[in-house]
């Protein structure tokens, strides 16, 4: 095939014959680079939308029976907001770090955006305005949980106690950070994993890290006698800042890939 050839742009190459590439003349052929990178380059492939985990680092100390009973309404008895041995099953190594947390069934990670306006000049004609920037986004920044229901409710025996208690303690800050019993605030972490090679776990390729966060909103409940179904709950949490990045460096995933591919590392 020569370099000049213009008849099949599919299979064509471009290149000198002398050149670095993937054709047998020294050339490279566009379609197998396009599809070598979405196939088989780990940094440009195609990642796995669906592998994906929360990590709760730690619950508030202030989510128990004892504290929301003493802040909240409750009856005699003392069974409404009767959360703690709830609250320990649910917030335990299996539910939580295992495999991140159990219950998350849909994240949406907020956008970022700031103002941009327009600086107008007196009879510019022609010409367009200049341009400055503005605030970032004026809003509260909010992060969007959806949790699927489980017999032993975590939306409603540990988001909603722990909603209840941001709204009494607020957000300010305590001097005992995690450990303070009024502190409601943690640190959220969503990680993004894709597929490897074989014989290789799924490496993780992104990492949301959301400080200072905790939940303020939990969606309202509908029940209803018509058909069986998976219930997803949707939950609103602030924060006060953020982080995304490569949980592990991008050096370390080649060696890794590298070293399953040559079979040193079995």
């Amino acid at each position: 095939m020569s370099n000049n050839n213009t008849s099949d742009p599919v299979n064509s190459f471009i290149g000198a014959n002398n050149a670095q590439g993937y054709s047998s003349s020294g050339g490279v052929f566009p379609r197998n680079v396009f599809l070598d990178q979405i196939t088989t380059v780990w940094n440009t492939a195609i990642p796995m939308s669906t592998q994906w985990l929360v990590l709760i680092d730690k619950f508030p100390s202030c989510l128990n029976t004892s504290i929301i009973q003493g802040l909240e309404r409750t009856d005699g008895d003392k069974t409404g907001f009767d959360i703690t041995q709830a609250v320990d099953i649910l917030t335990n190594y299996n539910n939580q770090k295992l495999v991140g947390c159990w219950f998350a069934h849909e994240v949406t990670l907020p956008s970022e955006q700031y103002s941009v306006e327009g600086v107008s000049v007196a009879n510019n004609r022609g010409f367009l305005p200049g341009v400055v920037g503005s605030s970032r986004s004026a809003d509260a920044p909010s992060l969007n949980i959806v949790f699927k229901e489980t017999t032993t409710s975590f939306i409603d025996f540990v988001i909603r106690p722990w909603v209840i208690l941001g709204a009494h303690y607020g957000y300010t800050a305590r001097p005992g950070g995690i450990t303070d019993p009024k502190n409601v605030k943690v640190t959220l972490r969503v990680i993004e994993y894709t597929r490897s090679n074989a014989g290789v776990a799924m490496l993780p390729r992104k990492e949301w890290v959301y400080y200072n966060c905790a939940p303020y909103n939990v969606s309202e409940e509908t029940l209803d006698y018509e058909t069986e179904k998976l219930q997803t709950f949707r939950s609103l949490w602030t924060f006060s800042n953020y982080t995304v990045g490569t949980p592990i460096s991008l050096d370390r995933v080649a060696n890794l890939l590298a070293t399953n591919r040559t079979g040193t590392g079995r």
